[in-house]
């Protein structure tokens, strides 16, 4: 029989399915696959989804489709272990390409970068074990997505109809892909891969209606659904509202070609806003969650004193968080005096700072995601950025490094959380679950440095192809500094744009209209439509169909083509393929 939350475990139970080889083996290969999977999707639309309802989809899919056995908790270990693998991406991807586009990546020391990386998985983890009682039992924050997931492992039947709909998609998104890669064989060019539909309407060669026929990015739109129209409306603003006012009030110099328009006016005016939005908007939300930072200082603070009503604690014990908050320091001061050529004494501060650093951000995004689901992640990384420019005497791969691993221990922490609010509702044992996120998360960013390292060198990185958004941000954002270029008057715009955005009850808003005006209308019409189709259809076949048919149809068409994408990466690398 199965065992949901509040349930006991009798000694005749003892042996009951939950931490088994084939749950963390499956956790581990489905995350890995996510992570490489979601790394390149996040290059091309600047965020990532979270993948612990898609694992606990696929873990009913092989447990109980083709294995015929699995227990819900133990479908909680796949998915605990897939989404802690996978959800560490978000803060590679938003920070080392930037090193790429810079001309940087030479100095990428591989060995040092995954330790660095490894440690704020470690870090995110280990920082977040003592909040789980006060937060989800005792505070009962929302979790919104770990709840989700929880609905999902206690309806086996329905995760495996869920699995088989989630692999139509990926087979259907797959042969779509190969089918536009024809040229390479020498086949004929059935499917392309964009669309000119202002060619085609013959519009101005100014308005850039140029469209990617991208199964993965209306897949992400599917999943977003109403909250992505944001991104739909900054795109729009960017590239059909400000260009043609620009151009009407002649403000563009007349040495500029009329097919080159677009482009001078995102260069010149339409990115800087963008950045001074980013920007704005997350200092907005960092100012909203001091509250949430005081009652996360609180709940630390009472959280040692709840024990069970055995008189002990069901989370790992306190030694486990000095341990890894003392190894990740350690792992930070290494790379800190290695790469940084600081000296010691400059080392330890920077590594100091950013472990203190990377604990508050912890906090706060924990809170944040049980409050909101939302887990400000680029804006906490591009703040993290600008503070350690400063601290490592303007050394731009180390500071970038340091970057990224706040931004994969903040949302390791954040992913924590949620998973451990799906295991309280399914009876799971909390300190199993933290055990397998500490054997298995520092996976995560090794392959998402991987994959960046794979696409740089297949396709290059900052182009049309693979925009990474929020890496251009950065980029824009610390050569300005560094080079005392900063178009003040237009990030101050931005910024104060940003920051009225993020206070108007959207979490998020200021950051997310901002990173739509970074990105190329390639992208966010058909991610738009995507959001579009999944708003019609949900007021015309209700909020379950979307639930049961729409949800696990999209992740696959965006796993699907992400999946062959880098597979045609790696033939590229290995000299098979010649696109």
């Amino acid at each position: 029989m199965e065992r949901y939350a509040g349930q006991s475990v009798t000694k005749g139970e003892e042996s009951y399915r939950e931490v088994t080889p084939a749950a963390v083996v499956l956790g581990v290969l489905w995350g890995a696959f996510m992570a490489a999977s979601f790394t390149y999707a996040g290059m091309i639309m600047g965020f990532t989804s979270g993948g612990s309802a898609i694992a606990a989809i696929v873990g009913w899919g092989i447990l109980r489709g083709i294995l015929k056995k699995g227990t819900v908790v133990e479908n909680n270990i796949v998915q605990t272990v897939a989404s802690a693998v996978n959800i560490s991406v978000s803060g590679v991807i938003f920070t080392i390409p930037a090193l790429y586009i810079m001309g940087l990546h030479q100095e990428i020391n591989t060995m040092y970068f995954f330790l660095a990386t490894a440690a704020g998985a470690i870090l995110g983890i280990t920082f977040i074990i003592p909040l789980r009682k006060q937060m989800i039992e005792i505070d009962r924050l929302r979790f919104p997505t770990g709840t989700a997931v929880a609905t999902i492992l206690k309806t086996p039947g329905s995760g495996i109809e869920k699995a088989r709909l989630l692999f139509f998609g990926m087979i259907i998104s797959a042969v779509i892909y190969l089918i536009q890669q024809f040229p390479i064989f020498g086949l004929p060019h059935v499917i392309p891969e964009v669309v000119d539909l202002g060619a085609m309407l013959h519009l101005p060669t100014w308005i850039n209606l140029t469209v990617a026929v991208s199964l993965m990015v209306f897949g992400m739109g599917l999943i977003t659904g109403r909250n992505g129209l944001i991104v739909l409306a900054g795109g729009v603003l960017s590239y059909y509202i400000i260009t043609p006012v620009v151009k009407a009030l002649g403000w563009i110099p007349a040495d500029v070609q009329e097919s080159a328009i677009s482009g001078y006016v995102y260069g010149t005016m339409t990115r800087p806003l963008g950045i001074g939005m980013l920007l704005g908007g997350s200092i907005a939300g960092l100012i909203l969650s001091l509250p949430v930072i005081a009652v996360a200082m609180k709940s630390l603070a009472q959280a040692s004193k709840v024990k069970d009503k055995n008189g002990n604690n069901e989370e790992l014990p306190i030694y486990y968080l000095i341990g890894g908050a003392i190894l990740a320091f350690v792992l930070l001061l290494v790379t800190a005096y290695k790469l940084g050529d600081l000296g010691l004494g400059r080392s330890l501060l920077t590594a100091l700072i950013g472990v203190a650093w990377i604990f508050i951000a912890s906090l706060l995004v924990a809170m944040s995601t049980g409050m909101t689901d939302w887990s400000p992640v680029s804006g906490l990384s591009l703040v993290s950025v600008m503070i350690l420019l400063y601290l490592t005497h303007k050394n731009i791969p180390l500071t970038i490094l340091m970057g990224a691993t706040v931004g994969v221990a903040i949302s390791g922490a954040a992913d924590m959380m949620q998973d451990l609010k799906t295991g309280h509702m399914v009876g799971a044992i909390p300190s199993r679950q933290q055990k397998v996120e500490l054997l298995t998360a520092w996976l995560g960013p090794i392959i998402a440095l991987t994959v960046v390292g794979l696409i740089w060198n297949a396709y290059g990185i900052g182009n049309d192809k693979v925009p990474a958004p929020q890496a251009m941000a950065l980029k824009s954002m610390v050569e300005a500094v560094l080079g005392g270029s900063v178009p003040i008057d237009k990030f101050i715009a931005g910024g104060l744009l940003g920051f009225l955005l993020s206070l108007s009850g959207v979490p998020g808003l200021g950051v997310l209209v901002g990173l739509s005006m970074y990105l190329p209308m390639l992208y966010i019409i058909p991610y738009g439509l995507g959001c579009i189709v999944n708003e019609i259809t949900k007021r015309k076949k209700g909020y379950e169909f979307i639930v049961e048919k729409v949800l696990p149809f999209a992740a696959g068409l965006m796993v699907g083509e992400a999946a062959m994408t880098l597979l045609f990466a790696v033939l590229t690398v290995a000299g098979v393929l010649h696109p």
